[in-house]
């Protein structure tokens, strides 16, 4: 921490109406008429705000800014030693449909916020110093989350994103070409190693444990695993008025077994694991037939692999009695997996101490949802910094954290970085 300063002195510099002001501005980009935000991945809004924040970094903040091949955005501050590794804070701009407007804008407007007082300050870091938007965190139209972040740790190949397409039937190639990356150069935006010192990602907390405990920040000590699986029922068209029920081979009854059985083994594991069927599709969706075809999502999520392992069997063994049960196929398969992550020990020292610091209440805790910050840790010392959420609801038009709070997290998030830029 720069000893040349007090606490006061560094939060006098913080703007809390410049922040209120930001999350208003960038919650206009694909507003919704109920007040929420709709800015999907590869999408017209989501360009739109890729186009301001780099706006932002190159003429707000002085940033010299680089997009990868993978459609991450970058604004490199110098350091005093440009041979050392850089320290590196951001987050997402992309949301999920009819979502709020501070899952991500506030982790990538509170970095902004801290660049600027830095540089109000005159403080110069000894390593580089890059804010980052990561692209596509949230579960994209390819059936993909956290894609940036995945691709810079190189759990991504080229051959297997080229064959993806959407509902519209837009490549994914296309997708990425939309917001000025290349699908055909990812290799080249995978990190390397040494390459990163650290890196530190502001967050509303998604649950109501601050709020309820009115705790000004939470020190993430992990990351719930996450398995998703596809999962396809064949069954066959029928006309409905004058196919009789026992001639049926409805995918969509099998589809409605398969996910009561996913939710009833999820039930029984003690408050330990949640599992949920939130995308369904069903073919050839009309009134008078009998779908033909179900392509669904399920997600398990646990701290605790033999929780998430319980789930997953069950559900595979659901999927096989329905078989033999209905006459239906099915297929299934495993498209995202991550284990549990546990967060460097000492970023959350220096977040604890940056806490201290500012005489912020603290709390460690997990996270139940999946973050950026999970990938980052396979390569480099990482971590987390949570805000409080209303209720702790997210991913809703009535998701809400007060502009102060954005600042504390902000506060901490400089104490923090140059408590590692001194390390």
């Amino acid at each position: 921490m720069n000893k040349r300063l007090n606490p006061e002195q560094i939060k006098a510099c913080f703007d809390v109406n410049r922040m209120a002001h930001l999350i208003e501005e960038f919650s206009e980009i694909g507003a919704d008429p109920n007040g929420g935000v709709t800015r999907l991945a590869f999408s017209r809004e989501d360009l739109k705000a890729r186009n301001k924040i780099i706006d932002i970094f190159e003429k707000k903040l002085q940033l010299k800014v680089r997009t990868d091949a993978l459609g991450n955005i970058f604004g490199r501050r110098e350091g005093e030693k440009e041979d050392l590794p850089v320290l590196m804070t951001g987050s997402h701009l992309d949301s999920v449909r009819n979502g709020g407007k501070f899952d991500g804008s506030a982790g990538v407007l509170g970095a902004v916020e801290v660049v600027r007082v830095l540089n109000k300050l005159e403080i110069r870091t000894k390593h580089p110093l890059e804010l980052v938007v990561t692209c596509s965190e949230e579960p994209n139209s390819f059936g993909i989350s956290t894609f940036g972040s995945r691709g810079m740790v190189a759990k991504l190949t080229r051959d297997d994103l080229k064959k993806l397409k959407d509902e519209d039937g837009r490549s994914f190639q296309e997708a990425l070409a939309f917001v000025g990356a290349n699908l055909d150069e990812i290799d080249q935006a995978v990190l390397k190693p040494g390459e990163i010192a650290a890196f530190v990602e502001i967050h509303i907390e998604q649950m109501p444990n601050l709020y309820e405990k009115d705790i000004d920040i939470g020190i993430v000590d992990g990351i719930t695993g996450i398995c998703r699986k596809n999962i396809k029922i064949r069954g066959e068209a029928s006309h409905c008025g004058t196919t009789p029920m026992s001639k049926r081979k409805d995918a969509l009854c099998a589809a409605s077994e398969i996910v009561l059985a996913l939710e009833t083994a999820a039930k029984e594991q003690n408050g330990k694991a949640l599992a949920t069927v939130g995308h369904v599709m069903v073919f050839p969706n009309a009134i008078n037939i009998t779908p033909s075809l179900v392509d669904m999502i399920a997600e398990i999520r646990s701290f605790y692999p033999d929780y998430s392992k319980a789930i997953s069997d069950r559900l595979d063994e659901a999927a096989e009695e329905t078989i033999k049960r209905r006459g239906v196929g099915i297929q299934t398969e495993v498209n995202y997996d991550t284990k549990p992550v546990h967060f460097s020990g000492h970023v959350k020292e220096a977040l604890r101490k940056s806490c201290q610091f500012f005489g912020l209440s603290h709390m460690g805790l997990y996270s139940m949802a999946g973050h950026d910050a999970a990938h980052m840790a396979e390569v480099t010392q990482a971590g987390m910094i949570f805000i409080p959420c209303r209720d702790g609801i997210s991913h809703r038009p009535d998701e809400w954290t007060e502009p102060s709070s954005i600042i504390k997290g902000a506060q901490v998030l400089l104490g923090a970085l140059l408590l590692l830029d001194s390390s």
